[in-house]
């Protein structure tokens, strides 16, 4: 059932252990596994820890968790749930934080993080050619500054100037200790200050976390690494699974060094490697392997391919003239794959940035050919005016008696129009929406705003979907709000208003509000219709398909054109090896010759491959 290594790492009990998993390898069953066989040695499940990157991985782990230790009872109707921890470093840490010393704050979500950033960059005037892109690049440069302990004066941005930089940095926790939040990199400080200064709160959770695992060691950061040093000593008992070839979040902070560092660290801790790869054909992974041999910082491995198919599975690798032949090909080959009995949601188109989706995109509607990008379908409501509206409808049939700052709809709109209420005020925990009367009841201008706001409340909750709308835009001046918002972010009035009444239309299809509601949330989490995957390389990791095709392998594609010091190239080199192990059955790899009239040279990535 279990190969000779695979059975080695499951059944390590104390000491530090070092698993080095390669795609495919089985590393999700290992640790599910060994965790089961901790509880069979007598560790109670109270003393588990089990850590990875996600909230998803955390959630899908502990339900494989929790059906292996169910599985051996069939006829039992009740599932029993064993207490062992799984859950992200965050989340891990925040409850550390919360237990320790009762700090009270708000975590700021990924989204309000990107919008503070690009408030501050417009504020700024920070030149830049793409604010989404530039935003996601600050966002991950803020995450390594914070995450590795680089003291500012000493970090320069790969994407603005030194001083723009600085100051977004600065601006932006400035902006978050005013409003009393925390990002999730500042759980890890946090963390890591109370292990440091308070030896008895450290004690607890050292007595309370007896046996740690880790997934994805190979993303871990210098804070979180040091603050699981402290939580492990001096058990030692860390149980940590990774693969230094799979380490792609560089520009955001993780470290894949550290996985050396741990073998220094903890010189006598056994090193297992995972050594047979059950997705890929044996060609597929000789290539890959051939491919990530080229770095230099890694950890020899010798990994042997279960899946033994001959010229059937040969990897295709091809390059045309420009990009409109090579999509029109892929296109072909998928209506062959779909009349071989292949479905398109096991195809997987792999792209090297996002704005290569729509190309793609064109040529398959040309050639009928559903496709999925994994992300969010884009609605009316997926906009700061749409979100806007519904957070007025949902205010207006919330709890108003629960503290504000618990309550993200009112936050939204309680300034918009403006009436002067202070965000210290609405973060305070005790603080709900009835109590602002004691507060400003000196001011009679904001207890006015007050009073109107209620109104409001109470007319909404009254009216039809579409007169909820209009009310809104009239009623409530939320249309002068988007007025004076427009003038100030140079945006057209006429958009946001055309926003407004494209929603009242649609908001005329249903008669209740309940009905709207559900039929907005819907759309705001919607997913596209199945079909073929398009999808970046770095949101493939994890992910496995029948076919996948690896488009645009162009040099100044992959490797970027950013990535100019060895060890951006070796990522990116890492990245390409990602995308080529996403295969189970076959893998092609695409490249042109021409784009926008510029020649283009195949990737020397696939060059490296073929050496094999």
């Amino acid at each position: 059932m279990f190969n000779e290594s695979q059975l080695e790492a499951i059944n390590h009990i104390d000491g530090p252990a070092l698993v080095l998993a390669g795609p495919g390898s089985g590393k999700t069953t290992v640790i599910t596994r060994r965790t089961k066989k901790l509880i069979e040695e007598g560790v109670s499940p109270d003393n588990i820890l089990v850590v990875t990157f996600t909230k998803a991985a955390a959630v899908e782990m502990q339900e494989r968790f929790t059906n292996l230790m169910n599985e051996s009872d069939s006829n039992r109707n009740e599932i029993i749930t064993y207490p062992v921890s799984f859950g992200t470093f965050h989340s891990i840490f925040y409850r550390i934080i919360q237990d320790s010393n009762g700090r009270k704050c708000s975590i700021l979500t990924e989204q309000n993080k990107a919008d503070i950033i690009k408030e501050i960059v417009a504020r700024l005037k920070v030149q830049t050619n793409d604010l989404m892109e530039f935003t996601r690049c600050i966002i991950g440069e803020i995450s390594k500054v914070k995450g590795n302990g680089i003291p500012l004066d000493e970090y320069e941005s790969l994407v603005c100037k030194k001083e723009e930089f600085d100051r977004i940095y600065d601006e932006y926790n400035c902006e978050l200790r005013e409003n009393n939040k925390i990002d999730f990199d500042d759980m890890v400080i946090i963390c890591n200050e109370i292990f440091k200064n308070d030896e008895k709160a450290l004690q607890k959770w050292r007595d309370k976390y007896r046996y740690v695992l880790i997934d994805e060691f190979q993303d871990i950061n210098k804070m979180q690494y040091e603050n699981i040093k402290m939580l492990i000593t001096p058990r030692n008992n860390v149980f940590i699974v990774g693969d230094d070839d799979q380490a792609i979040y560089g520009f955001r902070g993780s470290v894949p060094r550290l996985m050396f560092d741990f073998k220094k660290d903890f010189p006598d801790c056994k090193e297992i490697l995972l050594n047979i790869n059950y997705r890929c054909p044996e060609e597929v992974l000789q290539m890959s392997l051939s491919l990530i041999e080229n770095n230099k910082e890694r950890f020899s491995k010798k990994i042997i391919a279960n899946k033994k198919f001959k010229d059937i599975n040969k990897p295709d690798v091809r390059i045309f003239y420009n990009q409109k032949e090579e999509f029109e090909y892929i296109a072909k080959k998928i209506n062959q794959y779909q009349k071989a009995g292949i479905e398109l949601k096991n195809i997987a188109i792999l792209v090297r940035n996002n704005s290569q989706i729509p190309s793609i995109k064109n040529v398959f509607s040309d050639y009928r050919i559903n496709s999925s990008v994994k992300k969010k379908k884009q609605s009316i409501y997926d906009n700061s005016v749409g979100k806007d509206i519904l957070s007025y409808v949902r205010c207006a049939y919330s709890d108003l008696n629960k503290p504000i700052c618990e309550n993200e709809d009112l936050v939204r709109i309680m300034n918009k129009p403006v009436r002067y209420i202070s965000r210290q005020v609405m973060n305070d925990n005790n603080m709900n929406f009835y109590n602002l009367k004691k507060i400003y009841g000196h001011n009679d201008e904001i207890m006015n705003n007050i009073r109107n706001l209620e109104f409001h409340f109470k007319m909404i909750r009254r009216m039809n979907p579409a007169a909820c709308v209009l009310y809104i835009k009239n009623g409530c001046n939320y249309e002068k709000y988007l007025q004076q918002y427009s003038k100030e972010k140079g945006i057209k009035f006429s958009k946001l208003s055309d926003i407004i009444n494209i929603i009242q239309y649609d908001a005329q299809k249903y008669e209740t509000v309940e009905a709207w509601m559900k039929h907005a949330i819907d759309n705001e989490t919607a997913k596209e219709c199945e079909g073929v995957n398009i999808i970046t390389m770095h949101s493939a990791k994890g992910l496995e398909f029948e076919v996948v095709f690896i488009v645009d392998a162009n040099q100044g594609l992959i490797p970027s054109a950013r990535a100019i010091k060895q060890d951006e190239v070796e990522e990116e080199r890492r990245l390409f090896y990602v995308a080529m192990t996403r295969t189970k059955k076959k893998l092609h790899i695409f490249g042109m010759r021409q784009n926008l009239g510029n020649t283009m040279q195949m990737s020397q990535f696939v060059g490296e491959a073929l050496q094999f």
